[in-house]
């Protein structure tokens, strides 16, 4: 099998001949040592990368830097051997005004942006959000794709398509409220004070996002992932009922576009969602990415309750990864190989390793996960 086949068996809950490996997000720390290139050389998931080469006044070539970032992705993981890639939306811009502030932080068209723990956070988000003009804001019917976005997905289409699986993402359910955390403090609210409120703004990127995935699908992507966090530590941001009423109708609008369109979906969470996966498997997923075993999610449950309708990738533990000797990697893997079984399971760091740093165990958990789970 190559490594699309692989990844469709394992999505259609069959067993493939060994188990799939993905990566959701390798940052630059980890990228540079396998590329063998400085951190301030890899563009892949480094916007600071780009700002930097914006503000040194040297040429900006847009196309020339998406296939740059092509080219990392492909080389990075055919070199690790993974075999499903998420494809980043390449840059589809230069701003006009930028200026670096302080390390890390960037003053970009007039806003200011902290590039920390892998995201970039607008400093000067609202404090105070009027749920009255949220609403006049968000009632807007038009949805304008921009084509570019995509460029990075139609050069890796045309080098690997049903060679390697490619997913992109698209999520208006819950993750660009997530986003910003002073939006999402008004959220939380408004889901008891303001219902029509909160119904809008989720509608407003669920029109979004479906228009953007269905895009991603034209373009080739096999499937798209929905980076959605519908929970922390301590479990759903709402509860089941509250999910059941805001998010779920979404979250279904999304599965059924997307697979009307022949693509699979997968959905991303970190947190404890159990009081509300039974929901979100429902609502007709292809797969659960993630698995949060630092909120506490256990595999095994999971793969009893919900084994037999969906996917499972992940929950190696990402605390291993950076801080393990090798044997305890291999214990990690071993008992996510045990856990997750051999039908309809990916493996992967739960949720990822975009704040690690040990290159060398997520090596050696790769290339351990390849030797241990052959299956035929």
């Amino acid at each position: 099998m190559n490594s699309w086949e692989r990844v469709v068996r394992a999505m259609q809950l069959s067993v493939p001949d060994r188990v799939p490996i993905y990566e959701m997000h390798i940052p630059p720390k980890i990228s540079s040592v396998i590329l063998r290139k400085s951190i301030d050389e890899v563009m892949l998931h480094n916007p600071e990368a780009f700002y930097n080469l914006v503000i040194s006044k040297k040429e900006v070539n847009l196309d020339a830097i998406n296939e740059k970032v092509a080219n990392e992705l492909l080389s990075l993981y055919k070199k690790l051997g993974i075999d499903w890639i998420r494809v980043v939306g390449a840059f589809t811009s230069v701003p006009r005004n930028l200026k670096k502030l302080e390390e890390h932080t960037w003053q970009i068209d007039g806003r200011r942006y902290k590039w920390s723990g892998d995201s970039m956070w607008d400093l000067d988000e609202p404090k105070i959000y009027d749920p009255d003009e949220v609403i006049r804001a968000f009632r807007v019917n038009k949805v304008e794709v921009n084509p570019k976005v995509f460029d990075i997905l139609r050069r890796l289409v045309k080098e690997v398509k049903r060679e390697i699986f490619l997913s992109f993402d698209a999520d208006g359910t819950w993750g660009p409220i997530v986003s910003y955390p002073n939006l999402l403090k008004h959220v939380l609210i408004w889901i008891y004070k303001r219902p029509d409120v909160v119904e809008t703004i989720i509608n407003y990127y669920t029109n979004i996002a479906i228009e953007y995935g269905k895009y991603a699908i034209d373009e080739g992507a096999d499937a798209i992932q929905l980076c959605v966090d519908y929970g922390n530590q301590n479990g759903p941001w709402m509860s089941p009922a509250m999910f059941r009423r805001f998010v779920k109708p979404a979250l279904m609008r999304h599965v059924d576009a997307f697979k009307r369109k022949g693509a699979f979906v997968v959905l991303h969470s970190d947190g404890y969602i159990m009081p509300i996966l039974a929901d979100v498997v429902d609502a007709g997923i292809s797969a659960y990415q993630g698995i949060d075993v630092i909120a506490g999610m256990k595999l095994r449950k999971v793969k009893e309750e919900f084994g037999n309708k969906i996917c499972l990738v992940g929950n190696v533990d990402p605390r291993v990864i950076e801080f393990g000797t090798k044997e305890e990697v291999e214990r990690e893997v071993d008992r996510c190989l045990r856990e997750g079984g051999k039908e309809g399971y990916i493996l992967s760091v739960s949720a990822n390793i975009s704040v690690n740093t040990n290159a060398e165990n997520f090596v050696h958990m790769i290339n351990y996960a390849k030797q241990k789970g052959v299956y035929c």
